[in-house]
């Protein structure tokens, strides 16, 4: 676990790390990244408004996200909106959406359970007397 400010070794503010092989991360950057992202690019399955591609802005989607939640709420029409970059963050998304949105775009589902079944089957290492060391007693 590493501490996200340095110095302040609080529970609470502590980043676990998980150290995965290399070839399960080659992997699933390879499948889910490259792969991925360009099956849904060439079947239409990002939308424009997901500003993916130069030379669009971060202004230009913050300002998208402004105009549709305007929209939302002038029709009443339910909306929701998610900010996840999940390019490196695997462990974090809720598996069985992530499972059916690569099923969507076409991913096999081999290569789904060959990503999902090891990170469902990670253990967290917690070492005490790394963090008895790291608390300061008053």
């Amino acid at each position: 676990m590493l501490e996200k400010i340095a110095g302040l070794a609080l529970v609470n503010k502590l980043r676990v790390i998980l150290l995965i092989e290399a070839d399960f991360n080659s992997h699933n950057k390879l499948v889910f990244g490259s792969r991925m992202l360009k099956a849904a690019r060439t079947n239409g399955l990002i939308p424009p408004e997901q500003y993916s591609k130069q030379p669009i802005t971060a202004e230009d989607g913050s300002f998208d996200k402004v105009l549709q939640g305007d929209i939302s709420r002038q029709r009443w029409i339910p909306m929701f909106i998610v900010s996840a970059d999940a390019a490196n963050c695997y462990d974090r998304i809720h598996h069985a959406i992530m499972a059916i949105i690569f099923l969507c775009v076409g991913i096999q589902t081999e290569a789904i359970a060959a990503m999902l079944r090891p990170i469902q089957r990670m253990t967290l290492f917690l070492d005490r007397m790394w963090l008895v060391n790291q608390i300061h007693w008053k």
